[in-house]
């Protein structure tokens, strides 16, 4: 049995637009080439040379170029030729087929699909690059027969996002290709179908860690800024205490005394750079380019044999040979520029945006945490006969757990276990859905005035709330806060992304401004709930937190209420209505809140 990489070559929109002969596996990447990084990572799974596949007509001039970076690859050969050459490999041996469009944020290393290869099933693997988004969201309308909207049904990234962008790397059995003759690997997602067409078990495993879209520019730029970072760093430099004002220089450049190079840095070789020239890191300047005087390239990644004029500032760009004039008339307007940190650190990067800083943390949430944890520890402590006796009684009174914890979304959308006293039968969450024809509340919610499911000791616990203190062990470990909006479930978060957003970027707290302040209950309350999650997002601080503690305590936990005005000042939340008199939602109240 013998594994032989199969490494796929590609000409993304952004190469064939700008007329250049180069391949992606030939664009400059740290001090070589991304065709130098992949065989390096191969090389320490696998002592057989890699065969190179391109997708695009190739010349003698391109297979020069591949051994000049590659010169042991095994051959060089189409997508349409290579099929022929399956006969040549055992029914026992493996194909490692490498797609770099789709490069691991937590660096190349497809070594996951390589377990258990000479035990395990003789079955297709395929390392999978998710779908990502900006917005962490996606819609779907969903139309019946008559083109009539249906439903809108909504996917979270992390939650329930079933997207996929591509495949990064294919672990296939050559059995499986002898026996499904015609299939292509110039395709690794059409390769995967047809696989599965053909009845050859397969498993997919996901890159968690994201991945760097090679197919558009952004995502070249973006690889290329960690691979800088990274580079620079890792040489030692006794003078400089960080990688910032470093640089690597190849052989052969002619660097003008007065050009500065603000690192990182990387220049290949033969790179000429003139007089006053600027180049502002992290950036990659390609073997053969030249710096006109003057200029200014920051951020960029500059091909081989590039050329940058006179007195020009680049930023944010991919500049390919000739196509300098392009890209300046294209350039975007400058805008703030967040950096990756370097790919040696293990972190996931996110996908490349240009976005504004991000603003400075607030001391107070970081000293609420701290003393809340204090108080959950001492609560926990003193209260622990109480939490004793009612441990004893819920065992006593019902079969079951003493403790339940419901999955909810914390900061963040983080998933957390809500940890109550178990005031239900065992089973009872299976039981909801043959009950929601009675809820008694509007949105998302549950709840009945005498639900059937409570056992007799959750009806003594639950109108003093004693069954929520052992949420105090979430507030011990920071997945909850003393004050805060309700936790909820993924479930009811899903009606409104804007709320959804703003209500999880605070931590869930076990009393907050919605417990103290609602009112009209027996009308369901979900419109004041959402209200009153925003409000306390936009407002939150001591005072308002103090002030909630105590009217918890006076309303005996949320049983009563108090008006929102003794919680804020009526002009903060628009209300021109200064008396103590509750607010009235209407819709337009409630979208000039951000609901």
């Amino acid at each position: 049995m013998r594994l032989y990489p199969i490494v796929l070559d590609s000409r993304p929109p952004y190469l064939r637009d700008s007329g250049c002969t180069l391949s992606l596996l030939l664009m400059p990447l740290g001090a070589g080439t991304l065709l130098g990084h992949v065989r390096e990572r191969l090389a320490s799974l696998n002592r057989n040379e890699p065969t190179i596949v391109p997708s695009f007509p190739t010349d003698l001039t391109y297979e020069a170029a591949i051994r000049r970076v590659c010169p042991t690859a095994e051959a060089v050969l189409p997508a349409a030729q290579f099929g022929n050459r399956i006969a040549n490999y055992e029914p026992s041996d493996w194909l490692l087929i490498v797609d770099p469009r789709w490069f691991p944020a937590g660096g190349f290393y497809p070594g996951a699909l390589l377990e258990d290869l000479g035990s395990g099933p003789h079955w297709a693997r395929h390392q999978m690059a998710m779908e990502s988004t900006t917005a962490g969201t996606e819609e779907y309308v969903q139309l019946d027969w008559d083109g009539a909207v249906r439903r809108i049904q909504r996917y979270y990234a992390a939650v329930t996002w079933p997207f996929t962008a591509g495949v990064s790397c294919s672990l296939v059995p050559v059995s499986a290709m002898l026996m499904a003759k015609g299939l292509s690997v110039a395709s690794l997602p059409d390769l995967r179908r047809s696989l599965s067409a053909k009845g050859v078990p397969s498993r997919d495993l996901p890159l968690t860690s994201g991945t760097f879209d090679l197919n558009r520019e952004r995502g070249l730029l973006a690889l290329s800024e960690r691979f800088v970072l990274d580079s620079v760093s890792s040489q030692p430099d006794p003078g400089a205490a960080t990688a910032l004002g470093r640089s690597l220089r190849g052989s052969r450049c002619r660097i003008h005394p007065s050009a500065r190079l603000l690192g990182p840095v990387i220049v290949h070789d033969d790179v000429v750079i003139e007089e006053n020239a600027t180049i502002a890191g992290p950036a990659l300047v390609g073997a053969g380019s030249r710096v006109g005087a003057g200029a200014v390239v920051a951020q960029c990644l500059l091909g081989p044999g590039s050329v940058v004029p006179r007195n020009v500032t680049i930023r944010h760009r991919l500049v390919l040979g000739g196509s300098t004039s392009d890209v300046l008339a294209s350039a975007p307007t400058p805008r703030a520029y967040r950096p990756f940190p370097g790919i040696g650190s293990g972190s996931g990067a996110p996908p490349l945006t240009l976005c504004e800083p991000a603003p400075p943390e607030r001391l107070y949430p970081r000293l609420k945490r701290v003393v809340e944890a204090t108080i959950a520890l001492a609560g926990l402590t003193v209260l622990s006969p109480l939490l004793a006796v009612i441990a004893s009684v819920v065992k006593l009174g019902s079969k079951g757990p003493i403790l339940y914890g419901d999955e909810r979304e914390g900061m963040n959308g983080t998933s957390f276990r809500c940890w109550k006293f178990r005031t239900m039968v065992e089973g009872a969450h299976a039981q909801q859905r043959e009950l929601s024809a009675q809820n008694q509340v509007d949105g998302p919610q549950f709840k009945l005035e005498r639900d059937p499911r409570v056992t007799w000791v959750g009806r003594i616990l639950r109108p003093s709330s004693l069954d929520e203190l052992p949420q105090l062990i979430n507030v011990l470990t920071g997945e909850m806060s003393l004050v805060g909006p309700r936790p909820s479930p993924f479930r009811e978060n899903q009606m409104c992304i804007p709320w959804r957003k703003a209500r999880l970027s605070v931590r869930p707290g076990i009393t907050g401004l919605w417990q103290v302040c609602r009112h009209d209950r027996a009308k369901g309350d979900f419109h004041q709930w959402i209200y009153y999650d925003l409000l306390y997002a936009r407002h939150v601080s001591l005072w308002l937190d103090l002030k909630i503690l105590a009217a918890t305590v006076v309303t005996l936990g949320g049983r009563g209420h108090v008006p929102l005005s003794w919680m804020i000042p009526p002009h903060k939340y628009n209300d021109r209505r200064r008396s103590r008199r509750e607010p009235r939602f209407s819709p337009r109240e409630l979208l000039r809140s951000g609901a």
